[in-house]
């Protein structure tokens, strides 16, 4: 049985995770380094592997960059502005075979220990002045794409070399911790776009009527005593 301040964090991350359902208008800019960012070869293609930065084109944060992970490689990632549906990671990529929870769940293990190494913080944003942000950034996309079932070859010579350095960082078996899950994770997705990674936060509005609620709680129990 939850307690009930459990129940009260339940039901503000649900109606949270609900507020921000919807669609974001997106207009792709390239992947940070343009032809200097890291290589990866994937099933016999060589691609740029690192982060995706994005501009959003409408609403509150209109004209704001940020950067994301590539989660579909069937599709070309093309800039302009589009529409993108905001789905739980299981069910894309859209179009094509949803991934399932038990994919979602390695991606999102993959962001929880890049987090965790300080490579990214918990919205995907790294440290661009970091000597090494373009291998860490094309590492992290490696260990997506591997998760997701895609042909990753870290050893190929097309590879880079900062990026399989990297990897091998990332996904130590003797420190990786594949329990650990990153909050908030989605995905975007729009017709004849990549589909992308996405965070949605819990604002800090939700965290304060988390207390408010929880101290409602607290009240009644005393009552009832």
């Amino acid at each position: 049985m939850i307690s009930t301040k459990q129940a009260a964090v339940a039901a503000v991350v649900a109606a949270a995770g609900s507020a921000f359902a919807g669609t974001v208008d997106l207009n792709y800019l390239g992947v940070s380094g343009g032809t200097s960012a890291a290589k990866l070869r994937v099933s016999g293609v060589t691609y740029y592997a690192g982060h995706m930065t994005h501009m959003y084109t409408s609403g509150a944060r209109s004209g704001q960059t940020f950067n994301t992970f590539c989660i579909d490689i069937e599709e070309a990632a093309t800039p302009g502005s589009a529409t993108y549906q905001i789905i739980d990671l299981a069910d894309a990529p859209i179009p094509g075979v949803a991934f399932g929870q038990a994919k979602a769940d390695a991606v999102s293990a993959v962001i929880a220990n890049a987090i965790a190494m300080g490579w990214i913080d918990n919205r995907l944003q790294g440290d661009t002045g970091h000597s090494d942000y373009l291998g860490r950034m094309g590492a992290i996309q490696a260990a997506i794409w591997e998760a997701l079932g895609f042909g990753v070859n870290i050893g190929a010579s097309q590879t880079s070399n900062s990026l399989a350095v990297a990897y091998g960082q990332l996904m130590n078996e003797n420190s990786f911790d594949s329990s650990l899950r990153t909050a908030g994770l989605r995905a975007i997705a729009a017709p004849g776009q990549q589909d992308m990674l996405y965070i949605i936060p819990l604002p800090p509005a939700a965290f304060a009527g988390l207390g408010m609620l929880v101290a409602c709680f607290g009240v009644r129990a005393m009552r009832r005593r």
